[in-house]
């Protein structure tokens, strides 16, 4: 039988739901929400401004070869997501979801049909 390999993302329905749609925004506001999110990783992730401006600054897309490798600032945010632990990730998904949602076109208005959840 063929072993079957997940990306870390893709063993929570959550997690990869929400790296889907932030894979089909454009490219302009993936980077901004991918900014919010570095800053609020941050806060989680003992790690100090200069160090994170460094690791963007030495990105090279080069050396890697996923969707959100393109661009320093969102493989950052996407990277920092993976380091945080389960209760802080779901923080993190919470607070980005409805800018992912809101970005990608979908009315959610709509698709629960005008309830409220």
């Amino acid at each position: 039988m063929k072993k079957i390999y997940r990306r870390w993302y893709e063993k929570n329905r959550y997690l990869s739901a929400f790296m889907a749609l932030m894979k089909d925004i454009p490219k302009e506001i993936q980077c901004e929400i991918a900014i919010d999110m570095i800053l609020k990783e941050s806060d989680y992730i003992d790690r100090n401004y200069t160090k994170i401006i460094k690791d963007v600054a030495n990105f090279n897309p080069r050396d890697y070869k996923r969707w959100y490798d393109k661009n320093p600032n969102v493989h950052l945010a996407l990277e920092m997501l993976r380091e945080l632990d389960e209760n802080q990730r779901i923080e993190i998904l919470k607070e980005f979801c409805d800018r992912l949602i809101a970005s990608s076109g979908i009315n959610i208005d709509e698709q629960l049909g005008n309830e409220d959840l």
